[in-house]
């Protein structure tokens, strides 16, 4: 059994760790146990620690053994991924850190307000600044909305942009400054987070790829495991999927 949160620009998944073989996706990760030491295995290397970060695109398992852990996934188009640019093991006061606001978020009524917290300690273990509670764009925000709405859509940039009475040049820049992530990335991300929730509500694969947008099946899943590593068999498992209001 394990948890997935969705909270816009990342997963948050809390299991035993999910696959043991040595893997390699788009997502950087942010791996946090949530006892003891782990080992992490990166290509040749074994690394025993707590906490540690692993940039996009390496090579990775762990060995858990009992421990269930945190994995932060970040898309790697996010600013926050391109903060883990090397591998990193974090220290004990971090990995507190980021212990104690997940607790006092599992243990409350599961508000974005805790959430955030959690976010804030994940941003120090990157020496990233928290960001502040801004005012976004309003076209910005009617983008986001519609993307979300119509999700069903063949959905292009350029589409967006003329909803939104900007150019695509234009769009796209104010986009990923404000998002924090491409346009494209943000598009697929809820395409897969949404193909998450129809299946946890019951859909076949199938029909819940079809209505996020995916052209097949297959397409989802493909895409799913490149970007997060999760495939649609484990998705249909014991899983308890969490969507975390705006943060």
């Amino acid at each position: 059994m394990f948890n997935i949160y969705e909270a816009g620009n990342h997963l948050l998944v809390c299991a035993d760790y999910i696959d043991p073989v040595l893997h390699s996706h788009s997502a950087a990760h942010i791996m946090i146990s949530l006892e003891n030491e782990i080992e992490v295995i990166l290509e040749k290397e074994k690394i025993h620690c707590r906490g540690i970060l692993i940039p996009s695109g390496m090579t990775r398992t762990a060995n858990t053994g009992e421990n269930r852990v945190l994995i932060f996934l970040f898309d790697s188009t996010t600013n926050i991924a391109k903060q883990i640019n090397k591998i990193s093991v974090l220290d004990d006061e971090l990995v507190d850190g980021v212990l104690n606001a997940y607790h006092i978020f599992l243990n409350g009524d599961k508000a974005a307000s805790d959430y955030r917290k959690v976010v804030t300690s994940v941003y120090q273990c990157v020496d990233m600044r928290q960001l502040e509670q801004v005012c976004m764009d309003e076209r910005v925000e009617a983008a986001l909305k519609y993307v979300r709405s119509n999700l069903s859509e063949p959905l292009t940039c350029s589409d967006v942009a003329k909803h939104v009475f900007l150019s695509e040049g234009r769009f796209s820049h104010l986009f990923k400054e404000q998002a924090g992530m491409t346009f494209a990335a943000y598009l697929i991300y809820q395409r897969v987070m949404k193909t998450y929730v129809e299946i946890i509500n019951g859909k076949s694969i199938t029909e819940a790829a079809i209505e996020a947008g995916f052209s097949s099946s297959t397409h989802f899943a493909e895409t799913s495991k490149r970007l997060f590593g999760l495939s649609a068999s484990v998705i249909r498992k014991d899983l308890f999927f969490y969507k975390i209001a705006e943060i």
